[in-house]
């Protein structure tokens, strides 16, 4: 319970950086092109930043919308389908992974429209690093969010290039990862994929 407890604040956290006003981004990092894994970050940010302004005239069929089209695309949902089944993807026909990452893609979906406007951004600052690069396809972009009654926040964004673009596929908050967090709110389900041995064997 604590561990899930831990995670979910982390994911409140990542979601909280998804609404920060363009006054409170402090970015140290120097000017990005459109090839660069941080770039993805930062126009990102500025677009919510857009939408966010007029949030309080935006139906939830527009907020909804606006997620699906301009936030949702930069997840690579199939590679964090694979890594949060794990094992269990072994016992899974391609229909039952297509299921299962459908039914990812619309939990992230349905967080995102229900924290998007909940936080107030005003005392909050962003720093934004320069991306770190694992091999010519893999890179970390991390960013510090400040804030002046909390302690800080470092997100650590996994990114893959897809083809000429970069995705997220993983977000963590201090260390704690989306991921995981998303592999615990699914285990239950993930676990009727197991086989009949690994069943015994598990049962005390």
């Amino acid at each position: 319970m604590r561990l899930i407890n831990k995670q979910t604040r982390s994911l409140v956290t990542f979601f909280s950086l998804l609404l920060f006003s363009t006054g409170s981004f402090a970015y140290n990092a120097p000017a990005l092109t459109s090839n660069d894994p941080a770039f993805v970050i930062q126009t990102t940010l500025d677009q919510i930043t857009t939408f966010s302004s007029n949030s309080d005239k935006i139906n939830p069929v527009q907020l909804r919308s606006f997620i699906e089209n301009k936030i949702i695309p930069h997840f690579d949902f199939n590679n964090m389908s694979h890594w949060i089944t794990g094992r269990y993807a072994d016992n899974m026909t391609e229909q039952d992974k297509a299921d299962f990452q459908r039914n990812l893609r619309e939990t992230f979906l349905s967080s995102l429209s229900k924290h998007l406007g909940s936080f107030d951004a005003k005392n909050t600052r962003v720093q934004l690093f320069p991306a770190r690069y694992r091999g010519p396809a893999e890179a970390f972009v991390s960013t510090s969010v400040y804030r002046p009654d909390n302690m800080p926040v470092r997100l650590d964004f996994r990114m893959r290039r897809d083809d000429n673009d970069w995705k997220i596929i993983d977000v963590k908050a201090n260390g704690s990862s989306a991921v995981l967090y998303y592999r615990q709110h699914f285990i239950s389900q993930l676990r009727q994929y197991q086989k009949p041995y690994q069943t015994a064997y598990q049962r005390p």
